[in-house]
């Protein structure tokens, strides 16, 4: 009798077992990302806009690498962006951008979205923390004189720093990647790619809001059409990008 109910025990655990696993199978494939090179492509938020036909099309669209997905593991991804993009950077901070790159967590989530074309209704967003880490103010000054080079964003970095009072103070500095897929075949969006940085109290505690805020994203969009271009107006708060494919 014994026996029996142990033989009975380890099959329904063994059951439980193969659920879970395929409940994880499901799963990973849910949040699954075509592998690859994205560039930039005209789109409102992934569907198509401007002209159509391979000519036209090509003619009017800069050609940008805007970010690899490369896959690590099963159901792990790395991103790489391509910070050359940011074209008024300096090469200092378009390289630290990159090395960030090296140590990065991947996780995946879904939220609703009205521009979804799943049935759920979800976008399934893939976030990639490139950086979670204290820093003083020399290292936050040396950071911030490497991006942008434009006088608007160096006058904007250069009153929040002399507006601190405490020059011994340090930071928690978070830089992070969004791809949203809203369900078009080999397309995603690059929702955000930024670097905050928090003002840690005598604790240690980060404030609730950044001190400052650099969007490598924005940046990057602003480059990428001419501000009389009617193409810009796409660009505005994020940009698609379209998987490469051999002879397109």
């Amino acid at each position: 009798m014994q026996i029996g109910s142990a033989v009975t025990a380890f099959k329904q655990l063994f059951s439980r077992l193969i659920l879970l696993a395929t409940c994880a199978v499901l799963s990973n494939a849910a949040f699954a990302i075509e592998a690859g090179q994205y560039y930039y492509f005209i789109s409102d938020k992934c569907l198509p806009k401007g002209p159509q036909t391979p000519e036209a099309r090509g003619a009017v669209t800069p050609d940008v690498m805007l970010f690899e997905v490369v896959p690590a593991g099963i159901s792990d991804y790395f991103v790489n962006m391509n910070t050359n993009a940011l074209i008024h950077y300096a090469e200092e901070g378009q390289e630290h951008l990159s090395s960030l790159e090296s140590e990065q967590a991947y996780t995946a989530g879904k939220t609703l979205s009205k521009e979804s074309l799943r049935k759920d209704g979800n976008a399934i967003q893939h976030d990639f923390m490139l950086q979670r880490e204290a820093i003083d103010l020399k290292t936050l000054i040396n950071t911030l004189n490497g991006f942008s080079q434009l006088q608007t964003d160096k006058g904007y970095f250069f009153k929040k720093i002399v507006a601190l009072a405490n020059p011994n103070a340090k930071f928690k500095a978070i830089t992070r990647v969004r791809l949203s897929d809203i369900g078009y075949d080999n397309r995603m969006m690059l929702t955000s790619y930024t670097s905050d940085y928090f003002m840690l109290d005598k604790q240690g505690k980060a404030s609730d809001t950044p001190f400052i805020t650099v969007d490598h994203g924005a940046a990057l969009r602003s480059s990428l059409h001419d501000t009389n271009s009617p193409y810009a107006i796409f660009t505005k708060n994020s940009v698609c990008g379209e998987k490469w494919e051999p002879g397109n």
